[in-house]
This record gives C-alpha cells, structure tokens and sequence, in this order.
C-alpha cells in the first residue's frame, strides 16, 4: 500500500491541524493524490495562500507544506512545495494495548499507549484540540487528563490521539504493561 492509499483508505473525513502565517486553522482532510492535498476549512478568518498540515502515519506525520492552486465548493487543492517532509512524530515508543476505559462516561477502548499519550477508539466525538478525562476500568477514580491531538470519524465511532502531559504512577505502570508484552508499534 502506497503512502497516498493509505491516507486516502484511512484519514479521508480526518480532522488535522493546519498552519498559516496567521496561526494554526482546523482543517478536514478531503483527499491526497500526488503532490496534491484536498481540504475543507472547520476554521479560518481567510483561506491562506500558503498552508501546512501535519498528518499523522503510523507514528510518523507527513507535513505537507502547499499552495492554494484551486478551490470549488468549500473544498481548496494545495500542491506541496519541495519544502514538503516526513517528522518523527513521538520521542517515545508507542505499544499495542487494548485497555476499557471511559471518556466522560462514553465507552471507550485505548489501542495504543506510549509514556505520554495513547490512541482510543471511543463513542464520544472529541474536538482536536479538546481537553479530555478518560478513566481506566480497573481504577475508576482516577482521572487521566489529555488533550486530543487529532481525530478520525470511523463507523459508528471515533479514533483519536490523545497527548497526557503529567501521566500519573497508574499511567506509568499501564504502560509498562503493555511495555512488558512488547509488541511495539
């Protein structure tokens, strides 16, 4: 599968984080297909000439720096510059998991954790950029705070990345957990 398949199969519909000259917008991700990059605004005072939007992949982000070359409908085409690349998206190994928890009293599955941080797939629709409190099964009086990092509408549900700034013990031996059985992703 090529980078622009796997995009397209699954981030089409994904909310991401965009930057302009004038700061950082909401943007929908319509479509990639070559140099081209296919969005829709959530949140702009004026469509930027040019744009950054960062894209998460399996633990990497493809940041995609393009110009506004067309735009019908709501949805504005960037071509990316030569000033497009690949970042390493987390200092920290991220480990497969499948943790119960609850997100607001939504259930909610974490599939992924890393030290500060983890993937959840949830009923609760979150806003990028959102802060969050999730609560792990086995210790429903802790709360766990975070902040969505970027959001992809699935069927019937929502996954989403969560960054945790100040993980607790319980935090930390969840993820050692999960550490210990070693399938890193």
């Amino acid at each position: 599968m090529t980078l622009e398949e796997y995009v397209n199969a699954n981030l089409s519909g994904a909310v991401l984080r965009g930057f302009s000259k004038d700061g950082e917008l909401l943007v929908r991700l319509r479509e990639l297909h070559g140099r081209n990059l296919k969005i829709s605004f959530l949140s702009f005072a004026s469509v930027p000439e040019i744009l950054r939007v960062d894209i998460p992949i399996e633990g990497f982000v493809l940041s995609v720096i393009g110009k506004l070359t067309a735009h019908q409908e709501g949805i504005y085409e960037y071509t990316a510059l030569d000033k497009a690349g690949i970042l390493q998206r987390r200092a920290k190994p991220r480990y497969a998991a499948f943790e119960p928890c609850s997100i607001y009293g939504f259930h909610s599955i974490i599939i992924d954790v890393s030290e500060n941080g983890c993937q959840v797939i949830s009923e609760f629709k979150p806003r990028v950029k959102e802060s969050v409190e999730m609560r792990l099964r086995n210790n429903t009086e802790e709360i766990i705070d975070g902040t969505v990092m970027w959001s992809v509408e699935e069927e019937e549900c929502y996954r989403y990345g969560v960054y945790i700034p100040n993980p607790s013990s319980s935090w930390i031996k969840l993820v050692e957990k999960y550490k210990n059985i070693g399938e890193v992703i």
